[in-house]
């Protein structure tokens, strides 16, 4: 029989969720007492800041924060993190928030802020209208753009390879044909142009087409990859700034790697090995935003538990591990722990009970009360609206009842059993009753 310390061992490597000894309630409820951080408003207007400080201080030195949220229809969650955004904006200096939206896409959305466009028509140009349409939401937008004209802008970039706007694909046809008639040789305009052709065309075929055809993507695909080519050999004989060259560079990739998940798509439900291509390009264009337009400044992202928790997805969508198992999805969180290390502060978000649905409308989907034991139970006990929990301070302890397996809505609202939670998260907003977002 192997010895207690070798049981030890195993549990802290085996997989997040499976028959890990769980910790007596009364040492989780106590530690909870001790380590939860009561928030008092999720108001965005509430600029008394004094009940964030304790996440300022977990946070630190972090140059990257990510936000996650259990569901796209978390209105509570929409809110909570707008005023964390705002507070890490005024009070920590961080500048650049980074939507899980298209990078040609949000790009338009942030430069529309500087236009005439209000607020939310302007978010509307790039961002998925789960958020650009928002009630929860709207008071950041009008923020962002009102930020514009001050001393400490906020900008906003997109990390997602897909296409997330209404009109974003039309205008990046015509922006790509801009790029390739602005070469200054004319043997390579007509080269490039001629490929940029190929690709619009074979583009547009695939969307009129439902991406049935595929045939259509391998000419789009190699297409994409000859201008990709004249790019890395002849970037500076386009006509544009070096930083618009590598940003389209990154653009005509993500226009493949778009309509090859979009041709997988139409074959059935998704797998997690589709998941794990699309978080592998999301954190290829992520840091290439954090490495090449925003070197050196500190930035939120914005995205959903599962994109941004350091822990893999199992292929039923159900279990999350600490190390990955066959068929299992990579998260871009895993990418970013990886590169970045204490660089980057994820937070997940949880919540006891509730309801849940979209901005955009429908049914509301019920969230029944967490079970009796769980994380969210004892927070649910102590009669928190609202708190922040630091994993990360304590993830060390071999007292910490964290350490071992507990009942934990994480990276959605299914209750999962997870050793360790602060492997997978630095920290967690806790939220006792979930509200669903509501349209602007």
């Amino acid at each position: 029989m192997p010895s207690r310390r070798h049981m030890l061992h195993l549990l802290a490597g085996a997989a997040v969720a499976g028959p890990a000894r769980a910790a007596p309630r009364q040492d989780l409820a106590a530690w909870l007492a001790t380590h939860a951080a009561p928030v008092r408003s999720l108001d965005f207007a509430d600029e008394d800041f004094s009940d964030l400080a304790p996440l300022g201080a977990a946070i630190g030195a972090a140059r990257v924060v990510q936000l996650g949220e259990p569901s796209h229809g978390a209105g509570t969650c929409f809110a909570a993190k707008a005023r964390i955004v705002r507070y890490l904006h005024q009070r920590h200096g961080f500048d650049v928030l980074v939507w899980e939206s298209g990078l040609y896409d949000v790009a338009l959305a942030d430069a529309a802020m500087d236009g005439t466009d209000d607020a939310m028509t302007a978010a509307r140009r790039g961002i998925f209208t789960l958020w650009s349409m928002s009630a929860e939401v709207k008071p950041l937008f009008e923020y962002i753009k009102a930020s514009r004209s001050g001393l400490h802008p906020l900008a906003m970039a997109g990390f997602d390879m897909q296409v997330t706007a209404d009109g974003s694909r039309a205008r990046f046809a015509e922006d790509l044909r801009d790029f390739t008639w602005g070469a200054r040789d004319g043997a390579l305009r007509t080269q490039a142009g001629a490929l940029a052709e190929q690709a619009i065309g074979a583009r547009d075929r695939l969307y009129a087409g439902k991406f049935s055809s595929p045939a259509d993507f391998e000419a789009l695909a190699a297409a994409a990859d000859g201008l990709r080519a004249l790019v890395a050999g002849r970037g500076g004989d386009f006509a544009r700034d070096p930083l618009d060259v590598a940003f389209m560079d990154r653009c005509i990739a993500n226009m493949r790697d778009d309509a090859a998940l979009r041709l997988e798509a139409a074959k059935g439900p998704t797998t997690a090995a589709r998941e794990s291509r699309r978080d592998a390009w999301n954190a290829a264009n992520l840091r290439w935003l954090l490495e090449a337009k925003y070197p050196g400044r500190k930035a939120i992202v914005w995205a959903h538990d599962v994109h941004v928790m350091n822990g893999f997805y199992d292929a039923s969508f159900r279990s999350v591990h600490h190390k990955q198992q066959p068929g299992d999805m990579k998260t871009t969180g895993v990418f970013m722990h990886d590169w970045l290390g204490r660089d980057v502060y994820t937070l997940g978000m949880t919540t006891f009970a509730g309801e849940d649905g979209f901005a955009m409308g429908g049914p509301a989907t019920v969230i029944a009360p967490a079970q009796d034991g769980s994380v969210e139970a004892c927070l649910h006990g102590l009669g928190h609206a609202y708190a922040f929990v630091d994993l990360r301070a304590d993830a060390g302890d071999p007292g910490n009842p964290m350490r071992a397996a507990q009942s934990i809505r994480l990276p959605k609202y299914d209750s999962n059993r997870i050793a360790d939670a602060g492997r997978i998260y630095d920290g967690l907003v806790y939220i006792d009753r979930m509200a669903r977002a509501t349209r602007a």
